[in-house]
């Protein structure tokens, strides 16, 4: 009896308690959606006024003309130059996976390229991993190996402006967008290079994070592996990540520091073709202005329209070269460096599919 009123107390009061209070996560404020809205309006009326600019003036038959007249010495260089660029971007997956030839690094990185172009982000990983399997690849060395890849190309990408403001500031002078640009840009490269150091020591917290995660994960799996082995996991990640990292880690930097010089060249080698005067008062200009934009090829199909509109702005403003050429230069090099490299991967896939069905 006792038992039985003790219980019925219990209800009376949860019965008659207030409700409880929200979480501090319930209870979190988001953005607006005016502000939102608005920023969205702002970026669009940027992104409009820029194209214009670019557009304002433009000859398209001379567009066409300079697209379609391109000599056969012109198009093997294009070709050639393309081929060292793919070479550069696979180097980091060569350099950083254990038992990868530079050959099939190159395979995975032109496939999985042209899968990020027409597909969301991770279709290219998928691939990677799919392609790293096929080859026999241990899974640690894969996913360490993708994931250092990765992080070295971002901090490379974001690194392109101060070194982009630092030429031009050197070879012509101070200009304050770059300038901008280079600060912003640098401080997030170098936030997220000091991350990846602090990584690549950071034995106890790959030790904690792998912990939490696997009692995560036990929870909405009971059946998944537990908290010791998700530990031990992340802490051979880790450690196997230090260990390339030491080894072989700063030529994958070099190459990817190197790989942002390569990608302005061959944009600078576009414009020349198509007619544009190459001369010490407009290649600055051109190589610095492109390595400032270089963090918008990150956008969905490498900035399209956004890339090129910046980019023409900042040229226009140092030179005297015509938006026409500018035009048919940016769209022989987006050939170059985005539909080809789509077209060869899209058969590269083809292929390895072919043989893997067959093996």
């Amino acid at each position: 009896m006792v038992v039985v009123r003790a219980v019925s107390r219990l209800r009376v009061v949860a019965e008659s308690s207030p409700p409880a209070m929200p979480t501090p996560r319930a209870a979190r404020r988001k953005i607006p959606k005016p502000v939102v809205q608005l920023a969205r309006l702002v970026l669009i009326a940027v992104v409009a006024w820029l194209l214009l600019r670019l557009l304002r003036g433009v000859d398209w038959a001379e567009v066409g003309h300079a697209l379609t007249h391109l000599s056969a010495w012109q198009i093997a260089v294009l070709l050639v130059v393309v081929l060292i660029r793919r070479a550069i971007l696979a180097a980091p997956l060569a350099l950083l996976i254990a038992g990868l030839s530079y050959l099939k690094a190159m395979i995975s990185d032109v496939a999985a390229a042209s899968v990020a172009t027409i597909a969301p982000s991770p279709g290219d990983v998928v691939l990677r991993l799919a392609m790293l399997r096929s080859w026999r690849i241990d899974n640690t060395d894969a996913a360490s190996g993708l994931t250092l890849s990765t992080t070295i190309f971002y901090i490379a990408r974001l690194a392109a402006p101060a070194m982009g403001f630092v030429i031009f500031w050197a070879a012509r002078g101070f200009y304050a967008p770059f300038a901008w640009a280079g600060l912003i840009f640098g401080a997030a490269a170098a936030v997220l290079l000091v991350g990846l150091l602090y990584a690549l020591r950071a034995e106890r917290s790959a030790a904690t994070i792998g912990r939490l995660l696997g009692r995560l994960i036990q929870r909405v799996r009971p059946a998944s592996a537990g908290p010791v082995v998700w530990e031990e996991r992340l802490v051979s990640f880790q450690s196997h990540s230090a260990g390339r990292m030491q080894e072989r880690g700063w030529l994958a930097i070099l190459s990817q520091l190197l790989l942002v010089g390569v990608e302005a060249g061959v944009l600078v080698l576009c414009l020349g073709f198509v007619g544009v005067k190459l001369d010490s008062s407009t290649v600055p200009v051109m190589f610095c202005s492109f390595m400032v934009v270089y963090p918008l090829t990150g956008l969905p199909l490498m900035g399209a329209g956004i890339m090129d509109a910046t980019y023409a702005a900042f040229v226009s403003n140092h030179s005297a070269i015509e938006a026409t050429d500018l035009v048919a230069g940016l769209l022989v090099w987006r050939v170059a460096v985005q539909l080809l490299p789509v077209v060869v991967g899209l058969l590269t896939i083809v292929v390895w599919r072919r043989f893997t069905w067959n093996g």
